[in-house]
Parts: C-alpha cells; structure tokens; sequence
C-alpha cells in the first residue's frame, strides 16, 4: 500500500521558538563566503547570529574578511581568526558560542534562495524533528535521494539541528583533515537519541569551491606506503566506532 498521498502532521508537543544561529569554518575563501552571507541576509526567517571562524595558519597572518565589519548586516556576526587550520576545531569553537534555539551548520561555498529557513521550519514544525539534513548537491548534479527519510547520512555543512541536542556533541578532532567527522557526529546525535531526517525538496547548491582546508597538506602515517589503506583509516576509525561485527564483516565484502 502507498501511503504518500497522506499528509504528514505531528501531535508531538514541540517548542516553537525558532531562533537560529549559523555557524561557517571558512578558509582562503573570502569572496564565496561574501555570497554565503548575502545568502543569510535575503531570508526570510533571519538568523540571530552568525559565528565564523576564519582560519589561516601563517603565523604572520591577519584576517582578511573586511566585508564584516563594513557590511551592513541584518544579524550579528561574531568572528574569530585562529592560526589553527582544521574544520572540526573550528565548528567546535563556533559551537561552542551558539545561543539560539537552533543551529545551521553550513560551509563556505554553498548557495541557497530567500525562503530557505522559512522552508526548514515549516518542515520542522510539521514533523516535529529535531535533527535534519537537507539536499547538497552539485550544479547539475543528478539527485538520486527523493524521499523523506531516516537518513544515515549527516551533512556538516547542510544539517540543521536544536541546540539541546548539542550539549554532549562535538567534531572528533582525530577525523581533522580526513574523511567521516560529518558521520561521526551524526552517530553522536543518534546515540544521544535524536533521529536525523533527510528533506530532498530542502535544496542547497554545493560550489565545491578550489580553495579551502584541505589546501593545507598534511602529512599522515601512511602517506608513504607503497600500497595506500582501503579505506581511509578515518574512516576504517568511525566504522570501528560505531559498526557492530556483522556491519564491519558486510562492509568488508562489500569493499572487496
């Protein structure tokens, strides 16, 4: 039987204060983050805040986003600089200074239109959730994922969720400069109980932009090795976290 033609509405009690803050780690980005907060200005549901964390790690280094303080902004826009490059170092940080109800976690090369927020609530308030994380694609990149649905996939740069969930959730700085702290952070959100759902008609357009973190090369153990690890051993880390026997096994043939 399908049951998509009946409409979706909780009775779950639900706080309605909508307040949001957003939080963007940017790096060697400054005019694709200028289109990211004049984005943020056009909403319609405006944010309180806005927490950026430039990073550049020459010691000698300054910031560079003079559009902040001469912008005439319609939000507050708190703003560190930090010579420690690292996008889970800096999302914690930003973090670690939300004050609003809710919280959106976005990038620095991503585009969306005027209604975004209040699209988001509406969606929030008519299924009551409390994390989700919406389309990100590509321009001209083919969406394969068109159902709303318990999503094992969480976005740091494309995920919305309530700050009460947050008390006992951070990036794991382990994951800094590899791949799966977007992962691992959703898996703290479900083990803390809190469901993430996908919303396809939420749209988000990801730039991929040439510059940014991982711009700065680090070097890890096994770069040298004449046969690199497969996968990546951060992400052999988070499945070791949280993959059960059978899950590890499953995915080790799938693999092969």
């Amino acid at each position: 039987m399908n049951l998509d033609s009946i409409l979706v509405q909780s009775t779950k009690e639900f706080e309605s204060d909508f307040s949001i803050d957003v939080i963007i780690p940017t790096i060697g980005r400054k005019e694709y983050l200028y289109d990211v907060l004049k984005d943020l200005a056009v909403q319609t549901h405006l944010p309180k805040k806005v927490i950026i964390v430039e990073q550049n790690p020459i010691p000698e280094s300054l910031p560079e986003l003079d559009y902040i303080k001469n912008g005439n902004w319609p939000f507050q826009i708190q703003h560190f600089f930090t010579h420690q490059a690292g996008a889970c170092n800096a999302r914690n940080m930003a973090l670690a200074e939300v004050s609003s109800k809710w919280v959106f976690l976005a990038d620095d090369d991503i585009r969306f239109d005027a209604i975004f927020f209040e699209k988001t609530f509406e969606k929030i308030e008519q299924y009551k959730v409390l994390a989700l994380t919406t389309s990100c694609l590509q321009q001209n990149e083919i969406q394969h994922y068109n159902t709303i649905h318990q999503s094992g996939i969480f976005g740091s740069g494309n995920s919305f969720v309530k700050n009460s969930c947050l008390k006992n959730v951070r990036f794991d700085k382990a994951l800094e400069f590899g791949y799966g702290e977007d992962t691992d952070f959703g898996m703290q959100l479900r083990n803390q109980g809190f469901d993430v759902i996908y919303f396809p008609d939420l749209k988000i357009t990801h730039l991929k932009a040439p510059m940014g973190g991982f711009r700065i090369q680090t070097q890890k153990k096994w770069d040298a090795d004449k046969i690199q690890p497969k996968p990546s051993p951060t992400i052999l880390y988070v499945l070791q976290k949280y993959y059960t026997r059978e899950q590890l096994k499953s995915y080790k043939l799938v693999l092969f």
